[in-house]
């Protein structure tokens, strides 16, 4: 799915809400649509283990306990809903998400990726919305990160800033890293949880 964009997957949710019979409620005016709200769209490109989706039921008596099967009866096996629960929180509380990047690079880059994320400064280009290019410093903005080994492939497992408020999308530096190591490798992306204010997930 990681190469389904944004819109593309509030279709397809759309329509499989309706397809599981879910009575939910649709805004009034000229254009009714279903209310759904992700809490941190994903990027295309990247895979996700942790989304979060806002629908609303139109009977306040109904078991939502019944949601995660009735979804996952007429969902594609390459998606599963695991939980369901009120809101706790708005979207606006996400602030951070946890990432697992895995390289296709037989454990070569770890030192090199490592010493790259502790240093004091990282200036990396980001485009702005009117089509130009700024200079940010992203090194403060990484939360945590770690180094494993998996079969022999390196993976940074990394938090970084997400949300309304600031948001930091992990290949603005691993560009800068590959452009500056001279090193390219292969990449999977794949988000592994969304984090509120405290460091807890969000729900």
């Amino acid at each position: 799915m990681r190469f389904i964009s944004h819109l593309d997957m509030t279709r397809f949710m759309s329509r499989l809400i309706r397809r599981a019979n879910i009575p939910v409620w649709y805004t009034e005016g000229f254009n009714p649509h279903l209310y759904m709200t992700f809490a941190l769209p994903l990027s295309l490109g990247f895979e996700s283990d942790y989304n979060v989706l806002d629908i609303r039921v139109l009977d306040d008596d109904y078991d939502i306990s019944v949601l995660p099967k009735k979804l996952n009866d007429v969902c594609p096996p390459y998606i599963t809903f695991f939980d369901v629960a009120e809101p706790q929180k708005k979207a606006g509380d996400v602030t951070a998400a946890e990432f697992d990047i895995t390289f296709d690079d037989n454990g070569v880059i770890a030192k090199d990726i490592n010493d790259f994320l502790v240093r004091d400064s990282i200036v990396v280009l980001k485009k702005t919305k009117k089509g130009g290019e700024k200079e940010i410093e992203v090194a403060d903005k990484i939360k945590a990160f770690s180094l494993e080994n998996n079969d022999g492939n390196t993976i940074l497992k990394i938090t970084l800033p997400a949300g309304s408020v600031e948001n930091l999308n992990p290949e603005l530096f691993l560009n800068k890293f590959f452009e500056e190591s001279g090193k390219y490798y292969c990449y999977v992306v794949n988000r592994t949880a969304i984090l509120d204010s405290n460091g807890k997930l969000f729900k």
